[in-house]
């Protein structure tokens, strides 16, 4: 019988390829040692050592089964601003050839970890050698040495999660904040859509996401979401990635089929059974696998409630392994690909050299437990839930108090023309409903771009919009007193007046609305969408002039009223739509106001922040 061909370099080490004259040596130099005849050990295959003693170890190079770069495809690239200072300098990428080559000490070496490979889902045990930001090489235990060590035996190491869906503004929290909350549960990037803080900051907006001197990186990408019909395969080649550059930048060389790392027996104990059972398959062997970008169904919208109370890509993570996918799957969503649909692969999503050394130690694949360790560019930034940093963020002086209301504003106001019904004949006037918001429906996997309540990817209907929020227009009898419509708790009738932010001279938005259900009170939010708006709910003209005043005060933000007094608020004095204080006090802060809008009759779901979504779908004309 004839014997089953192998492919050509199956079971060759991490730094041997296979050419036409056969097995070659690859040198952390770019240079490639002559042809070596292989020696068997056992069921593994060796090269002899050639006449130049070679350190063994992966390079800093491009993957081996990874393309020279081409034009962008039919899924395109979209342009993120920052990504230039993701590669390594001519300076950095000489010192990886160095460690890489055995001249230097590395500064970290995470030691025998089981590295999960995301490009094709093979699991091996592995040192991986950290110089600065950068992994250098990733080895075989115990080759190299290093200046420090990370003991992982036994654990898992995984890329760190990149989200191409979050807004930081949408959380409540600075972007230092937000690091303190992320970064724990393993997630180092960001790739964010600034529309909104441009909008509302002007040029300088941006700067509320990027300026942190927290290990959080916050990239921006324009563009919002990827083509309505987009989609990406992961195949066993993924798509061209841009190479690292510079005087001494190595190469690509000719394409193969073969996986970064081969596949290795896990380590005994470490409680790997089987990759099948893992999700960690070859991708070539799940044709079916694809990752639908899901346009133009809105992402969860995340404010520190749910980041702290569910957790971020981990928890979609876990929902994904719950809903039938492989662990390794689910990771490989969460970071990979993300990455790849921006053209960031070459930097992030993956335990490569030349990478950023962004990684998690974890003791259990989608576990309910925070990583175990959580590296960010090359620093140990958290252990088992908490930060390793501080936040020394200062909210610049000009993103605080941009809020400004009329002057002349007092309890009269409110009586808007359009409830005038002296001489009217009609009966009826227009009034919003509001129906319990429906839950926008997860993401099905991780990490992927979206559509938030924010917008950003375009315009988008303000009847597909409000229909999503359970918002429509009705006709209603209003009680009239003094000639007004005015508002009746006991009907569920209730004002609303929506301002502009720049105290102009607009004239104020005064209509009615039904499906609050406060039974006193008000109501004061500053919109969390551009051009941004100061939104009053009441019950009493003078309480929602107080909610209205406070919300000024505060700079913007979330107030419930009662009485004449302010019984909760939530700060949120940058631009109106993010916090400065720590994210423990904004998440009890948050927790206080839908207590007290709860107290006072409120049954919306998380009241005020369901509101500031609204913005001016809460208003119509009577």
């Amino acid at each position: 019988m004839r014997r089953r061909r192998r492919p050509a370099d199956e079971g060759l080490p991490l730094n041997v390829e296979c050419t036409s004259l056969g097995p070659r040596l690859m040198a952390a130099h770019g240079r490639v040692v002559r042809p070596t005849r292989m020696v068997s050990a056992g069921s593994a295959t060796y090269p002899r050592a050639p006449a130049r003693t070679e350190s063994p170890v992966v390079i800093p190079r491009l993957d081996r089964h990874e393309p020279a770069p081409e034009p962008a495809g039919p899924i395109g690239r979209l342009p993120v601003t920052g990504a230039d200072r993701l590669p390594p300098s001519a300076a950095e990428l000489a010192r990886l050839r160095r460690v890489a080559d055995g001249e230097e000490d590395a500064d970290l070496i995470v030691r025998g970890g089981l590295v999960v490979v995301v490009h094709d889902g093979t699991v091996v045990s592995r040192d991986i050698l950290i110089v600065g930001r950068y992994i250098a090489a990733v080895t075989r235990p115990g080759m190299l040495s290093g200046r420090r060590s990370l003991d992982a035996a036994g654990r898992y190491v995984v890329p760190a999660y990149v989200d191409a869906g979050l807004r930081v503004e949408e959380t409540l929290l600075s972007a230092g904040e937000l690091a303190r909350l992320l970064i724990p549960r393993g997630t180092v990037t960001l790739l964010s859509d600034p529309a909104a803080l441009l909008a509302l900051g002007g040029a300088r907006g941006s700067e509320l996401a990027t300026g942190s001197a927290t290990p959080l990186r916050v990239l921006l990408r324009s563009g919002g979401v990827l083509p309505a019909d987009a989609d990406l395969t992961l195949a066993a080649s993924p798509p061209p990635i841009a190479p690292v550059t510079g005087p001494g930048a190595i190469p690509p060389t000719s394409p193969t089929t073969t996986s970064v790392v081969e596949v290795s027996p896990a380590p005994p104990g470490a409680g790997v059974s089987g990759l099948s059972a893992l999700g960690a398959g070859p991708v070539a062997d799940a044709a079916g696998l694809r990752w639908a970008l899901d346009y133009p169904s809105p992402a969860r919208y995340r404010t520190v409630t749910e980041l702290a109370t569910h957790g971020h890509l981990d928890h979609d993570v876990r929902l994904a392994v719950g809903q039938g996918m492989g662990p390794i799957d689910a990771i490989r969503h969460a970071t990979l690909l993300p990455a790849r649909s921006y053209g960031l692969d070459s930097a992030l999503g993956s335990i490569a050299p030349a990478r950023l050394a962004d990684l998690q130690v974890v003791t259990t694949l989608a576990g309910t437990a925070p990583p175990d360790v959580v590296v960010a560019g090359g620093r140990i930034a958290a252990e088992h839930g908490r930060p390793l940093f501080d936040n020394h963020d200062v909210a610049p002086a000009w993103a605080v108090g941009r809020i400004r209301l009329p002057a002349n504003l007092h309890a009269g106001s409110f009586a808007g023309p359009g409830l005038s019904r002296a001489g009217r004949q009609d009966v009826s006037v227009a009034a919003v409903s509001i129906d319990v918001p429906r839950e926008p429906a997860a993401h099905p996997v991780a990490g992927g771009s979206g559509r938030s309540p924010l917008g950003g990817a375009g315009p988008e209907p303000v009847t597909t919009t409000a229909r999503r929020h359970g918002v429509r227009t009705v006709r209603v009898q209003p009680t009239v007193h003094g000639g007004y419509a005015v508002a009746d708790p006991t009907r569920d009738l209730h004002k609303v007046a929506v301002f502009e932010r720049d105290g102009g001279g607009a004239p104020i938005d005064v209509g009615l609305i039904r499906g609050c259900g406060l039974t006193r009170g008000a109501l004061g939010v500053s919109t969390l969408h551009a051009p941004g708006h100061v939104v009053v709910v009441g019950a009493r003209d003078d309480d929602m002039l107080t909610a209205a005043r406070a919300v000024e005060g505060m700079g913007g933000g979330f107030v419930v009223v009662d009485q004449g007094w302010v019984r909760a608020a939530c700060p949120l004095p940058l631009l109106g739509l993010m916090s400065d204080a720590p994210w423990e006090a904004v998440l009890g802060e948050l927790a206080a106001v839908d207590t007290a809008a709860a107290d006072l009759g409120c049954r919306l779901p998380f009241p005020l922040r369901t509101l500031a979504t609204l913005g001016r779908l809460l208003y119509t004309r009577p």
